[in-house]
């Protein structure tokens, strides 16, 4: 009789420790020639033992499946094995040993615009996260947490961190999919980009994994930037998404970090085209003499030169600088320069739209996030997404 209620667990192998194979100045010299004689031999040859590959396409009897496998060349065997992209069921594949999962390793038809296994496709998150669990070490550390709050008391009077914990590999993937799907429900796909502005917690992790998973670019901005800063990140990569939360500890004091830096980030700070472009657009309703108007946006441009993002006081100073020059020729009057500040100053409210999360997109998360045990820094990561951008939530 068979007890399904607790299938057996199958016992893992143990992994084979790595070596570093140059033990000499004679074998480094070795490796180089061989890389620049031929650098997609060399390379293709680590990667196809290296990296994991998802495969598709191939014949039906190669033991691959319709919906692909992900797949690395076992030297042991001489095949490539893996799993099945489906059902992450072990995988076997009759390829042959010189089969390449790429059409081309390298390309050099173009320098310095080289490029590499084109025609492959493999995923960060997969080979850093998904096939160390698949392999059977879902209980390994993956890392280990250690909060900045320090206890004096613990361990006999030597002290110990408040919060401290190990993150299995298991529990990485776990997390790294509920933000991934997160990020999928907001209409993120591959090719977008976001940004993380987060303390130092292991939701750090959790986000750049999920973010790779779909292969959306991320950019982590470091907690100890300024808002302008943070601004200029956000804008520079186009993000259309800031993960970001409450707070968190920094020589063990509470910082803030929502409110005292994504929040002004995104509310006080204008990008400097849409800046020029509304100026431009406002001073076209004025009946202004044409090289007027260029004067004006010529004294911008050189005013905001070298910024990504600005405050709107930082455009009326350009602004400024112009109608003064245009008033001391008599180009300008008093009353028509004040019709220009007016127009102007009006800049921002109608080209940077913030939204933040609503309670119900808040419970939708916390569907996905569940509700286990989080320190206190962990509890609410997710309590905050700003949201830059049109897109509708």
């Amino acid at each position: 009789m068979n007890d399904t209620t607790n299938p057996p667990q199958r016992s893992p192998s143990v992994p084979t420790a790595q070596v570093n194979p140059l033990r000499s100045r004679a074998d480094w010299d070795r490796q180089r020639a061989a890389a620049l004689s031929d650098p997609g031999a060399f390379h293709g040859d680590i990667a196809r033992r290296q990296i994991h590959w998802f495969v598709t396409g191939v014949a039906a009897d190669s033991g691959v499946g319709s919906a692909g496998a992900w797949l690395q060349f076992d030297d042991a065997s001489g095949r490539w094995t893996g799993w099945d992209a489906a059902s992450g069921a072990p995988v076997t594949a009759d390829l042959g040993a010189g089969y390449e999962p790429w059409q081309r390793a390298f390309n050099a038809d173009d320098p310095p615009h080289w490029k590499w296994f084109e025609g492959g496709a493999t995923n960060a998150c997969f080979n850093e996260v998904d096939r160390h669990v698949l392999a059977g070490f879902g209980a390994e550390a993956a890392f280990l947490f250690e909060g900045d709050r320090w206890d004096m008391s613990q361990d006999g009077g030597r002290g110990a961190p408040v919060d401290a914990h190990v993150i299995s590999r298991k529990t990485l993937l776990l997390e790294t999919a509920k933000c991934a799907i997160a990020l999928q429900r907001l209409g993120l796909k591959a090719g977008d980009r976001i940004a993380l502005n987060l303390p130092n917690i292991p939701e750090q992790l959790y986000w750049t994994e999920g973010a790779k998973r779909l292969g959306i670019v991320y950019t982590p901005v470091f907690g100890g930037f300024s808002d302008k800063t943070l601004s200029d990140r956000i804008h520079d990569a186009g993000a259309r998404i800031v993960v970001t939360a409450d707070g968190g500890y920094r020589n063990a004091q509470i910082v803030p970090f929502k409110t005292a830096y994504t929040d002004p980030a995104l509310d006080d700070y204008v990008p400097v085209a849409t800046v020029r472009l509304t100026i431009a657009q406002r001073l076209a309703t004025l009946n202004l003499a044409e090289t007027d108007v260029q004067q004006v946006l010529a004294t911008v441009d050189d005013t905001l030169a070298g910024e990504v993002t600005v405050q709107r006081s930082d455009a009326m100073r350009g602004v400024g600088r112009a109608l003064r020059d245009l008033g001391r020729t008599g180009r300008l009057n008093a009353a028509e320069a004040s019709r220009v500040r007016t127009a102007v100053a009006e800049i921002g409210q109608d080209t940077h739209v913030v939204r933040s999360i609503g309670a119900t997109q808040l419970q939708r998360f916390a569907g996905i996030m569940g509700h286990g045990k989080r320190s206190d820094l962990q509890a609410t990561h997710l309590k905050y997404l700003a949201i830059t951008g049109n897109m509708a939530l």
